[in-house]
């Protein structure tokens, strides 16, 4: 099976599942603990769980996924040059804190359809301190709640 097709065919199942009422889960507002997060802890997960696929500089370098530079705060599905699914694509505005918060709690399961095939990061703590981090990848970073 192509790339392509294989797309397709994840993007189809997803479209099955929500019309059929799966419900698609939706992690606690993370917003207020931002300020408490730990950054450094944030990075190492960043490495261990974002940086195959993600670079956290400015310029876009030669990784799968797009960078991460400035990414809280930009517009969603935006890095000119990079794929992104219709799942993605579907999304308006900027990339919030809340955001993050959802699609990075697991990609495929808050985001049917999407590219993304991570298992994301499921602990709050853990994707607070991710998110956090996130933040601090902007010379102008945004400012927390």
């Amino acid at each position: 099976m192509s790339v392509a097709s294989w797309l397709r065919a994840q993007r189809e199942v997803a479209d099955y599942l929500i019309a059929h009422g799966v419900i698609l889960p939706t992690p606690a507002p993370i917003s207020k603990k931002l300020a408490a997060a730990d950054v450094e802890k944030g990075r190492s997960s960043f490495s261990r769980l974002c940086a195959y696929c993600h670079n956290a500089v400015p310029d876009e370098g030669a990784n799968q996924g797009p960078t991460l530079w400035n990414v809280v705060g930009r517009d969603k599905a935006s890095v000119a040059k990079r794929r992104y699914s219709d799942a993605l694509l579907a999304w308006q505005g900027v990339w919030t804190y809340e955001d993050l918060n959802k699609f990075l709690l697991e990609p495929m399961l808050t985001t049917p359809g999407v590219y993304m095939e991570v298992p994301g990061a499921p602990d709050e703590t853990e994707r607070t301190n991710i998110i956090a981090y996130l933040r601090t990848l902007s010379d102008k970073p945004i400012p927390l709640p």
